[in-house]
């Protein structure tokens, strides 16, 4: 037999034969096992053990997500999956397009505030005066969501998006 990694070329016989000694091989260690497995009845219990890291880290997402509940809702994902040409039976996935749709969604509305925050502010800043109801905390202000903020935030996410001619 060839060892570390040599190249060997058999004929056909020698690879008949090489089969069959395999066989009778593996047919022995079949009949010891049976044998000593009589003999003891002990019952180990394998645990299954993930492959590697990445692998853990799938199905520890995938249990998580079975608890969670998105706010997109999974009938939803699923009616827009089937329309787009997705079909799929396993719930685990339309969850995690769920989930994958509502970060995407409160990426894209949170860069908003940011632009709404940072327009307004710089308003204030200009006009040179300030009311006292302009003089609340920051926290307490109560913003809207406009046009202006989420265009600027939809092109940092790649998506353009124009207002219709009859709007101007």
């Amino acid at each position: 037999m060839a060892s570390d990694g040599e190249d060997m070329i058999l004929t056909s016989t020698e690879s008949e034969v090489s089969a069959a000694e395999t066989d009778t091989e593996s047919k022995d260690f079949d009949a010891h096992l049976s044998a000593s497995d009589t003999e003891e009845e002990e019952t180990v219990e394998v645990e299954a053990v993930p492959a590697s890291t990445e692998d853990a880290d799938m199905e520890e997402l995938l249990k998580q997500l079975e608890d969670y509940t998105p706010t997109m809702p999974d009938a939803l994902t699923l009616h827009i999956l089937k329309s787009s040409g997705f079909n799929t039976v396993d719930p685990r996935i339309v969850r995690l397009i769920s989930v994958s749709a509502q970060k995407f969604i409160a990426d894209i509305t949170n860069d908003a505030l940011q632009h709404c925050k940072t327009r307004t502010t710089n308003i204030q800043h200009s006009s040179g005066h300030s009311s006292s109801k302009d003089k609340k905390n920051p926290k307490d202000r109560k913003y809207t969501l406009a046009m202006e903020d989420l265009v600027p935030a939809l092109a940092d996410h790649g998506i353009t998006m124009r207002k219709p001619q009859y709007f101007v």
